[in-house]
């Protein structure tokens, strides 16, 4: 051993899973939303998919550019888009803001704050969602935002499927961390009235 390399500091460089990296090009390229933490069997817990995408953020941002997306975190969760730009404002999105802004008036109507859509100890049952579904005003913007099935319980399955949603240990829905930054993000646009 040469006398120079013993004082070396030795860098240990941060090493991608590659069993999570090849489960999470999946959700990504899927549509999915990696939240901070997951519901599973109806217990938040911590995001093992975030937990990689966080500590190995720069490898895997470098990763997504070469392949023509846009690696993002926001404050909660990450997700991919085009790294162009086309797929700023699609159906899926549109459907999505519409979604919310029907949940969002519709939590509203039934006399709750939208605390209950936002906590993992509440939520929003079947049969509440169901009977927001019923309202004409409901079905029409369900309707104008491309969604051929007024029915909005057939619709929130897009919700939990891309992980802006899902269900508590009682069954509720309640929004993810993507899910809430989307509702604010609406609510910053201005397109609810609060």
């Amino acid at each position: 051993m040469l006398e120079h390399e013993a004082s070396m500091p030795v860098v240990q460089a941060k090493v991608m899973n590659r069993k999570l990296s090849v489960e999470l090009y999946g959700q990504l390229m899927y549509g999915k939303m990696i939240n901070r933490t997951a519901s599973v069997d109806g217990v938040l817990k911590s995001n093992p998919y975030f937990e990689e995408v966080l500590n190995n953020f720069d490898h895997y941002r470098n990763l997504y550019d070469l392949i023509g997306y846009e690696l993002v975190m926001r404050d909660g969760f990450a997700f991919i888009r085009t790294s162009d730009g086309t797929d700023v404002k699609d159906d899926l999105a549109r459907n999505i803001q519409g979604l919310l802004l029907v949940l969002f008036r519709g939590t509203l109507e039934l006399g709750f704050t939208m605390d209950v859509l936002l906590n993992d100890s509440a939520g929003l049952s079947n049969i509440h969602i169901e009977e927001i579904g019923k309202g004409e005003d409901k079905i029409e913007v369900l309707m104008a935002c491309g969604m051929k099935s007024g029915v909005l319980m057939e619709h929130i399955k897009k919700l939990e499927a891309r992980a802006i949603a899902y269900r508590n240990g009682k069954g509720n829905l309640v929004l993810s961390e993507s899910g809430t930054a989307f509702f604010n993000d609406l609510l910053s646009e201005g397109d609810l009235d609060v």
